[in-house]
Protein backbone atom coordinates (compact mmCIF):
# COMPACT_ATOMS: atom_id res chain seq x y z
CA UNK A 1 0.00 0.00 0.00
CA UNK A 2 1.35 3.42 -1.00
CA UNK A 3 1.25 5.92 1.85
CA UNK A 4 -0.73 9.10 1.09
CA UNK A 5 0.62 12.36 2.44
CA UNK A 6 -2.05 14.05 4.62
CA UNK A 7 -2.51 17.60 3.32
CA UNK A 8 -5.08 20.32 2.66
CA UNK A 9 -6.06 22.03 -0.56
CA UNK A 10 -4.84 25.63 -0.65
CA UNK A 11 -7.53 28.00 0.56
CA UNK A 12 -9.24 25.37 2.74
CA UNK A 13 -8.93 24.79 6.50
CA UNK A 14 -9.54 22.37 9.32
CA UNK A 15 -11.00 23.68 12.57
CA UNK A 16 -9.83 21.61 15.53
CA UNK A 17 -12.09 21.22 18.60
CA UNK A 18 -10.93 24.25 20.62
CA UNK A 19 -11.49 26.70 17.74
CA UNK A 20 -14.61 25.01 16.39
CA UNK A 21 -16.21 25.05 19.84
CA UNK A 22 -15.74 28.82 19.97
CA UNK A 23 -17.10 29.22 16.45
CA UNK A 24 -20.15 27.15 17.36
CA UNK A 25 -20.80 29.31 20.41
CA UNK A 26 -20.64 32.38 18.17
CA UNK A 27 -23.12 30.82 15.76
CA UNK A 28 -25.44 30.01 18.67
CA UNK A 29 -25.37 33.68 19.76
CA UNK A 30 -26.24 34.82 16.23
CA UNK A 31 -29.10 32.30 16.10
CA UNK A 32 -30.56 33.72 19.31
CA UNK A 33 -30.48 37.24 17.84
CA UNK A 34 -32.02 36.22 14.51
CA UNK A 35 -34.77 34.16 16.12
CA UNK A 36 -35.59 37.04 18.47
CA UNK A 37 -36.38 39.07 15.33
CA UNK A 38 -38.78 36.41 14.01
CA UNK A 39 -36.56 34.70 11.42
CA UNK A 40 -37.02 30.94 10.87
CA UNK A 41 -34.32 28.43 9.83
CA UNK A 42 -33.79 27.20 6.27
CA UNK A 43 -31.27 24.80 4.75
CA UNK A 44 -30.38 24.40 1.07
CA UNK A 45 -27.95 22.06 -0.78
CA UNK A 46 -24.29 22.90 -1.21
CA UNK A 47 -24.53 22.04 -4.94
CA UNK A 48 -26.98 23.59 -7.40
CA UNK A 49 -27.52 23.24 -11.13
CA UNK A 50 -25.09 25.70 -12.70
CA UNK A 51 -27.84 27.68 -14.48
CA UNK A 52 -29.43 28.40 -11.08
CA UNK A 53 -26.31 30.37 -10.10
CA UNK A 54 -25.16 31.80 -13.44
CA UNK A 55 -25.97 35.41 -14.36
CA UNK A 56 -26.37 36.57 -10.75
CA UNK A 57 -22.92 37.68 -9.62
CA UNK A 58 -21.46 39.69 -12.50
CA UNK A 59 -18.52 38.71 -14.67
CA UNK A 60 -15.97 38.77 -11.83
CA UNK A 61 -18.12 36.66 -9.51
CA UNK A 62 -19.03 34.16 -12.18
CA UNK A 63 -15.36 33.39 -12.81
CA UNK A 64 -15.07 32.31 -9.17
CA UNK A 65 -17.77 29.61 -9.30
CA UNK A 66 -16.63 26.06 -8.59
CA UNK A 67 -18.36 24.57 -11.66
CA UNK A 68 -18.05 20.99 -12.90
CA UNK A 69 -19.89 17.99 -14.35
CA UNK A 70 -21.03 15.40 -11.85
CA UNK A 71 -20.96 11.64 -12.50
CA UNK A 72 -24.30 11.91 -14.28
CA UNK A 73 -22.98 14.50 -16.72
CA UNK A 74 -25.01 17.30 -15.12
CA UNK A 75 -23.63 20.85 -15.18
CA UNK A 76 -23.45 21.80 -11.50
CA UNK A 77 -21.69 24.30 -9.22
CA UNK A 78 -20.97 24.79 -5.54
CA UNK A 79 -22.99 27.63 -4.08
CA UNK A 80 -21.29 31.04 -4.17
CA UNK A 81 -23.49 32.55 -1.47
CA UNK A 82 -26.74 31.80 0.40
CA UNK A 83 -28.86 34.49 -1.28
CA UNK A 84 -29.27 33.01 -4.76
CA UNK A 85 -30.24 29.57 -3.37
CA UNK A 86 -32.87 31.38 -1.26
CA UNK A 87 -34.23 33.03 -4.40
CA UNK A 88 -34.42 29.59 -6.04
CA UNK A 89 -36.37 28.24 -3.03
CA UNK A 90 -38.89 31.09 -3.16
CA UNK A 91 -39.35 30.67 -6.93
CA UNK A 92 -39.77 26.90 -6.55
CA UNK A 93 -42.11 26.85 -3.54
CA UNK A 94 -44.74 29.39 -4.55
CA UNK A 95 -46.97 28.75 -1.50
CA UNK A 96 -44.45 29.98 1.07
CA UNK A 97 -46.13 32.57 3.33
CA UNK A 98 -45.06 36.14 2.72
CA UNK A 99 -43.29 38.00 4.01
CA UNK A 100 -40.98 35.00 4.34
CA UNK A 101 -38.36 35.61 7.03
CA UNK A 102 -35.54 33.10 7.05
CA UNK A 103 -32.08 32.67 8.51
CA UNK A 104 -29.46 30.25 7.25
CA UNK A 105 -25.85 29.45 7.97
CA UNK A 106 -23.66 27.38 5.72
CA UNK A 107 -20.43 26.97 3.82
CA UNK A 108 -19.93 28.71 0.47
CA UNK A 109 -17.14 28.39 -2.09
CA UNK A 110 -15.28 30.84 -4.32
CA UNK A 111 -12.35 29.81 -6.50
CA UNK A 112 -10.32 32.93 -5.89
CA UNK A 113 -6.65 33.36 -5.07
CA UNK A 114 -6.09 32.67 -1.37
CA UNK A 115 -4.59 35.52 0.65
CA UNK A 116 -4.42 36.71 4.24
CA UNK A 117 -7.97 36.42 5.58
CA UNK A 118 -9.30 35.25 2.21
CA UNK A 119 -10.17 31.59 1.64
CA UNK A 120 -11.86 29.47 -1.01
CA UNK A 121 -14.22 27.88 1.50
CA UNK A 122 -15.87 29.94 4.23
CA UNK A 123 -19.11 30.33 6.18
CA UNK A 124 -21.87 32.91 5.98
CA UNK A 125 -24.82 33.52 8.28
CA UNK A 126 -27.74 35.27 6.59
CA UNK A 127 -31.12 36.68 7.54
CA UNK A 128 -33.53 37.75 4.77
CA UNK A 129 -37.08 39.02 4.34
CA UNK A 130 -38.80 38.07 1.07
CA UNK A 131 -42.05 39.70 -0.05
CA UNK A 132 -41.86 43.12 1.60
CA UNK A 133 -40.87 46.37 -0.14
CA UNK A 134 -41.23 48.29 3.11
CA UNK A 135 -38.14 50.11 4.39
CA UNK A 136 -39.06 48.62 7.78
CA UNK A 137 -37.91 45.26 6.38
CA UNK A 138 -34.51 46.79 5.61
CA UNK A 139 -34.38 48.22 9.13
CA UNK A 140 -35.34 44.87 10.67
CA UNK A 141 -32.54 43.00 8.86
CA UNK A 142 -30.03 45.60 10.00
CA UNK A 143 -31.44 45.47 13.55
CA UNK A 144 -31.08 41.67 13.60
CA UNK A 145 -27.43 41.99 12.59
CA UNK A 146 -26.77 44.67 15.20
CA UNK A 147 -28.33 42.50 17.92
CA UNK A 148 -26.13 39.59 16.82
CA UNK A 149 -22.95 41.66 17.12
CA UNK A 150 -24.04 43.11 20.45
CA UNK A 151 -24.83 39.59 21.65
CA UNK A 152 -21.18 38.73 20.98
CA UNK A 153 -20.06 41.55 23.24
CA UNK A 154 -19.13 43.97 20.46
CA UNK A 155 -19.82 47.65 21.03
CA UNK A 156 -17.46 49.63 18.79
CA UNK A 157 -18.86 49.03 15.31
CA UNK A 158 -20.86 50.98 12.75
CA UNK A 159 -23.20 49.81 9.98
CA UNK A 160 -22.64 52.11 7.00
CA UNK A 161 -25.76 52.39 4.83
CA UNK A 162 -26.06 53.49 1.23
CA UNK A 163 -28.51 53.10 -1.65
CA UNK A 164 -27.80 51.87 -5.18
CA UNK A 165 -30.57 54.03 -6.68
CA UNK A 166 -29.25 57.19 -5.05
CA UNK A 167 -25.71 56.24 -6.05
CA UNK A 168 -26.80 55.76 -9.67
CA UNK A 169 -28.42 59.21 -9.54
CA UNK A 170 -25.13 60.67 -8.27
CA UNK A 171 -23.33 58.96 -11.16
CA UNK A 172 -25.75 60.54 -13.62
CA UNK A 173 -25.26 63.94 -11.95
CA UNK A 174 -21.51 63.52 -12.50
CA UNK A 175 -22.10 62.83 -16.20
CA UNK A 176 -21.77 59.02 -16.04
CA UNK A 177 -25.06 57.80 -17.53
CA UNK A 178 -24.27 54.74 -19.66
CA UNK A 179 -25.41 51.57 -17.85
CA UNK A 180 -22.30 49.52 -18.66
CA UNK A 181 -19.98 52.32 -17.63
CA UNK A 182 -21.96 52.80 -14.41
CA UNK A 183 -21.44 49.10 -13.61
CA UNK A 184 -17.66 49.51 -14.04
CA UNK A 185 -17.69 52.65 -11.89
CA UNK A 186 -19.68 50.88 -9.16
CA UNK A 187 -17.17 48.03 -9.09
CA UNK A 188 -14.36 50.56 -8.68
CA UNK A 189 -16.16 52.53 -5.96
CA UNK A 190 -16.80 49.30 -4.07
CA UNK A 191 -13.03 48.96 -3.65
CA UNK A 192 -12.52 52.26 -1.79
CA UNK A 193 -12.26 50.54 1.60
CA UNK A 194 -9.74 48.02 0.24
CA UNK A 195 -7.41 50.13 -1.89
CA UNK A 196 -8.12 53.73 -0.88
CA UNK A 197 -9.79 56.67 -2.59
CA UNK A 198 -6.71 57.77 -4.56
CA UNK A 199 -6.33 54.36 -6.20
CA UNK A 200 -10.05 54.35 -7.04
CA UNK A 201 -9.73 57.85 -8.52
CA UNK A 202 -6.99 56.53 -10.83
CA UNK A 203 -9.19 53.59 -11.88
CA UNK A 204 -12.13 55.89 -12.63
CA UNK A 205 -9.93 58.32 -14.56
CA UNK A 206 -8.64 55.44 -16.70
CA UNK A 207 -12.18 54.65 -17.87
CA UNK A 208 -12.47 56.46 -21.21
CA UNK A 209 -16.07 57.74 -20.74
CA UNK A 210 -15.19 59.06 -17.27
CA UNK A 211 -11.73 60.65 -17.29
CA UNK A 212 -10.04 62.79 -14.64
CA UNK A 213 -12.61 65.60 -14.50
CA UNK A 214 -15.69 63.43 -14.07
CA UNK A 215 -13.86 61.16 -11.62
CA UNK A 216 -13.12 64.20 -9.45
CA UNK A 217 -16.71 65.49 -9.70
CA UNK A 218 -18.13 62.08 -8.82
CA UNK A 219 -15.90 61.53 -5.78
CA UNK A 220 -16.71 65.04 -4.52
CA UNK A 221 -20.45 64.38 -4.89
CA UNK A 222 -20.04 61.12 -3.00
CA UNK A 223 -18.09 62.85 -0.25
CA UNK A 224 -20.73 65.57 0.10
CA UNK A 225 -23.48 62.94 0.16
CA UNK A 226 -22.00 61.29 3.24
CA UNK A 227 -22.95 64.34 5.32
CA UNK A 228 -25.91 63.35 7.59
CA UNK A 229 -27.78 66.48 6.43
CA UNK A 230 -27.88 64.98 2.92
CA UNK A 231 -31.12 63.13 3.64
CA UNK A 232 -32.88 66.23 4.97
CA UNK A 233 -31.86 68.57 2.16
CA UNK A 234 -34.68 69.74 -0.13
CA UNK A 235 -32.32 69.52 -3.12
CA UNK A 236 -31.77 65.85 -2.37
CA UNK A 237 -35.43 65.06 -3.06
CA UNK A 238 -34.90 65.95 -6.71
CA UNK A 239 -31.94 63.58 -7.03
CA UNK A 240 -33.69 60.24 -6.40
CA UNK A 241 -37.00 60.82 -4.59
CA UNK A 242 -37.96 57.19 -3.94
CA UNK A 243 -34.48 56.13 -2.83
CA UNK A 244 -34.00 59.10 -0.51
CA UNK A 245 -37.45 58.61 1.04
CA UNK A 246 -36.66 54.92 1.57
CA UNK A 247 -33.38 55.76 3.29
CA UNK A 248 -35.06 58.34 5.51
CA UNK A 249 -37.53 55.76 6.78
CA UNK A 250 -34.80 53.14 7.35
CA UNK A 251 -32.77 55.58 9.44
CA UNK A 252 -35.90 56.77 11.26
CA UNK A 253 -36.93 53.22 12.17
CA UNK A 254 -33.45 52.31 13.41
CA UNK A 255 -33.31 55.50 15.46
CA UNK A 256 -36.72 54.69 17.00
CA UNK A 257 -35.39 51.22 17.92
CA UNK A 258 -32.56 52.87 19.81
CA UNK A 259 -30.00 51.80 17.21
CA UNK A 260 -29.27 55.19 15.68
CA UNK A 261 -25.77 55.30 17.12
CA UNK A 262 -24.96 52.04 15.32
CA UNK A 263 -25.54 53.35 11.77
CA UNK A 264 -24.23 56.06 9.46
CA UNK A 265 -24.86 57.22 5.90
CA UNK A 266 -22.25 56.21 3.30
CA UNK A 267 -23.42 56.50 -0.30
CA UNK A 268 -20.07 55.28 -1.63
CA UNK A 269 -21.12 51.70 -0.80
CA UNK A 270 -21.90 49.85 -4.02
CA UNK A 271 -21.57 46.15 -3.08
CA UNK A 272 -19.92 44.20 -5.88
CA UNK A 273 -22.76 41.79 -6.65
CA UNK A 274 -24.97 42.72 -9.58
CA UNK A 275 -28.28 41.77 -7.95
CA UNK A 276 -28.47 44.67 -5.45
CA UNK A 277 -31.09 47.27 -6.37
CA UNK A 278 -31.68 49.55 -3.37
CA UNK A 279 -30.40 49.85 0.18
CA UNK A 280 -26.90 48.42 0.71
CA UNK A 281 -24.81 48.27 3.86
CA UNK A 282 -21.45 47.20 5.26
CA UNK A 283 -20.21 46.94 8.84
CA UNK A 284 -16.85 48.13 10.15
CA UNK A 285 -15.27 47.26 13.49
CA UNK A 286 -13.88 50.58 14.70
CA UNK A 287 -10.95 48.93 16.48
CA UNK A 288 -10.08 46.75 13.48
CA UNK A 289 -11.03 48.65 10.31
CA UNK A 290 -8.39 46.77 8.32
CA UNK A 291 -10.36 43.50 8.45
CA UNK A 292 -13.01 44.98 6.16
CA UNK A 293 -16.74 44.47 6.44
CA UNK A 294 -17.82 41.72 8.83
CA UNK A 295 -21.52 42.08 8.02
CA UNK A 296 -23.13 43.33 4.83
CA UNK A 297 -26.18 43.05 2.64
CA UNK A 298 -28.92 45.00 0.97
CA UNK A 299 -32.09 44.99 -1.11
CA UNK A 300 -32.38 42.83 -4.24
CA UNK A 301 -35.89 43.32 -5.63
CA UNK A 302 -35.38 41.87 -9.13
CA UNK A 303 -33.34 38.72 -8.48
CA UNK A 304 -36.33 36.35 -8.68
CA UNK A 305 -37.19 37.59 -12.17
CA UNK A 306 -34.29 35.48 -13.44
CA UNK A 307 -36.34 32.39 -12.51
CA UNK A 308 -39.33 33.47 -14.59
CA UNK A 309 -41.47 34.74 -11.70
CA UNK A 310 -42.73 38.29 -11.18
CA UNK A 311 -40.43 40.58 -9.23
CA UNK A 312 -40.65 39.94 -5.49
CA UNK A 313 -39.05 42.50 -3.16
CA UNK A 314 -36.26 41.03 -1.02
CA UNK A 315 -33.75 42.34 1.49
CA UNK A 316 -31.19 40.64 3.68
CA UNK A 317 -28.03 40.79 5.76
CA UNK A 318 -25.05 38.43 5.84
CA UNK A 319 -22.44 37.91 8.55
CA UNK A 320 -19.02 36.68 7.44
CA UNK A 321 -18.51 34.00 10.08
CA UNK A 322 -14.80 33.39 9.49
CA UNK A 323 -13.86 37.06 9.24
CA UNK A 324 -15.89 37.97 12.34
CA UNK A 325 -14.46 35.15 14.43
CA UNK A 326 -10.90 36.03 13.39
CA UNK A 327 -11.60 39.63 14.42
CA UNK A 328 -12.95 38.51 17.81
CA UNK A 329 -9.80 36.44 18.33
CA UNK A 330 -7.65 39.47 17.50
CA UNK A 331 -9.68 41.62 19.90
CA UNK A 332 -9.32 38.96 22.61
CA UNK A 333 -13.09 38.55 22.94
CA UNK A 334 -13.70 35.35 20.97
CA UNK A 335 -16.16 33.01 22.69
CA UNK A 336 -14.94 29.66 23.93
CA UNK A 337 -17.04 26.54 23.85
CA UNK A 338 -17.07 23.13 25.46
CA UNK A 339 -14.40 20.72 24.24
CA UNK A 340 -14.55 18.02 26.90
CA UNK A 341 -16.39 16.62 29.90
CA UNK A 342 -17.26 18.49 33.07
CA UNK A 343 -17.10 15.29 35.07
CA UNK A 344 -15.26 11.98 34.69
CA UNK A 345 -16.44 8.95 36.65
CA UNK A 346 -13.53 6.90 38.05
CA UNK A 347 -14.63 3.33 38.77
CA UNK A 348 -12.95 1.04 41.27
CA UNK A 349 -14.16 -2.54 41.62
CA UNK A 350 -16.44 -4.81 39.63
CA UNK A 351 -19.45 -4.02 41.80
CA UNK A 352 -19.16 -0.34 40.95
CA UNK A 353 -19.18 -0.84 37.17
CA UNK A 354 -22.94 -0.90 36.58
CA UNK A 355 -23.50 1.91 39.10
CA UNK A 356 -20.82 4.00 37.34
CA UNK A 357 -22.44 3.57 33.94
CA UNK A 358 -25.82 4.61 35.40
CA UNK A 359 -24.21 7.62 37.06
CA UNK A 360 -22.77 8.79 33.74
CA UNK A 361 -26.17 8.44 32.09
CA UNK A 362 -27.98 10.28 34.89
CA UNK A 363 -25.54 13.20 34.73
CA UNK A 364 -25.95 13.48 30.96
CA UNK A 365 -29.73 13.50 31.29
CA UNK A 366 -29.34 16.36 33.79
CA UNK A 367 -27.53 18.39 31.14
CA UNK A 368 -23.96 17.82 32.30
CA UNK A 369 -21.11 16.69 30.07
CA UNK A 370 -19.95 13.43 31.61
CA UNK A 371 -18.01 10.31 30.70
CA UNK A 372 -16.38 7.35 32.40
CA UNK A 373 -12.72 6.40 32.29
CA UNK A 374 -12.06 4.04 29.37
CA UNK A 375 -10.26 1.50 31.59
CA UNK A 376 -12.08 1.02 34.90
CA UNK A 377 -9.50 -1.61 35.92
CA UNK A 378 -6.68 0.97 35.95
CA UNK A 379 -5.20 2.25 39.21
CA UNK A 380 -6.91 5.28 40.74
CA UNK A 381 -3.91 7.52 40.03
CA UNK A 382 -4.13 6.67 36.32
CA UNK A 383 -7.86 7.38 36.35
CA UNK A 384 -7.33 10.78 37.97
CA UNK A 385 -4.62 11.54 35.40
CA UNK A 386 -7.08 10.69 32.65
CA UNK A 387 -9.68 13.10 34.11
CA UNK A 388 -7.06 15.85 34.31
CA UNK A 389 -5.90 15.18 30.75
CA UNK A 390 -9.50 15.52 29.58
CA UNK A 391 -9.59 18.91 31.41
CA UNK A 392 -12.61 17.84 33.45
CA UNK A 393 -13.67 20.02 36.38
CA UNK A 394 -14.58 17.03 38.56
CA UNK A 395 -13.33 13.49 39.05
CA UNK A 396 -16.02 11.31 40.63
CA UNK A 397 -14.67 8.35 42.62
CA UNK A 398 -17.01 5.37 42.79
CA UNK A 399 -15.92 2.20 44.59
CA UNK A 400 -17.71 -0.69 46.20
CA UNK A 401 -18.06 1.21 49.48
CA UNK A 402 -19.58 4.25 47.78
CA UNK A 403 -22.05 2.05 45.91
CA UNK A 404 -23.13 0.35 49.13
CA UNK A 405 -23.71 3.72 50.82
CA UNK A 406 -25.34 5.41 47.80
CA UNK A 407 -22.79 8.21 47.61
CA UNK A 408 -19.87 9.33 45.46
CA UNK A 409 -16.59 11.06 46.29
CA UNK A 410 -16.31 14.29 44.31
CA UNK A 411 -12.86 15.74 43.72
CA UNK A 412 -12.74 19.30 42.36
CA UNK A 413 -9.69 19.21 40.09
CA UNK A 414 -9.39 23.01 40.15
CA UNK A 415 -9.35 23.48 43.94
CA UNK A 416 -8.28 19.97 44.98
CA UNK A 417 -11.13 19.78 47.50
CA UNK A 418 -12.95 16.47 48.06
CA UNK A 419 -16.52 16.01 49.29
CA UNK A 420 -18.98 13.17 49.46
CA UNK A 421 -22.37 13.60 47.86
CA UNK A 422 -25.42 11.32 47.75
CA UNK A 423 -26.32 9.93 44.32
CA UNK A 424 -29.68 11.75 44.38
CA UNK A 425 -28.02 15.14 45.03
CA UNK A 426 -25.01 14.77 42.72
CA UNK A 427 -26.27 16.50 39.56
CA UNK A 428 -27.67 19.49 41.46
CA UNK A 429 -24.46 19.78 43.48
CA UNK A 430 -22.23 19.81 40.37
CA UNK A 431 -24.47 22.26 38.53
CA UNK A 432 -24.40 24.60 41.54
CA UNK A 433 -20.60 24.43 41.77
CA UNK A 434 -20.21 25.09 38.04
CA UNK A 435 -22.58 28.07 38.14
CA UNK A 436 -20.45 29.64 40.87
CA UNK A 437 -17.42 29.46 38.58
Amino acid sequence: MVAVEPRLLKGFRDFLPAEQAGRQKMLDAITVAFESCGFAPLSTPAIEYADILLGKYGDEGEKLLYRFQDNGGRDVALRYDLTVPLARVVAQYRDLPRPFRRYQTGTVWRAEKPAHGRFREFMQYDADIVGSASPLADADCIAAGVLALEGLGLDRFVVRIGHRGVLNALLAAAGVQDGKVQAEVLRAIDKIEKIGIDAVRDILASLEPVGHERAGVLLKLLGDADDPSFLTSNATDQLCPDGVAHLRTVFGALDAMGLGRRVSLDLRIARGLDYYTGTVYETTLLDLPSVGSVMSGGRYDTLLETYGVPAIPCVGISIGVDRLFAALVELGTAPTGATGPQAVVCILGDAAFAAGMKLVSDLRRAGLRAESVPEPSARLKKQFEYAARRKARFALLLGDAEVAEGRVTVKDLESGQQTQVAFADLAASLISAISKG
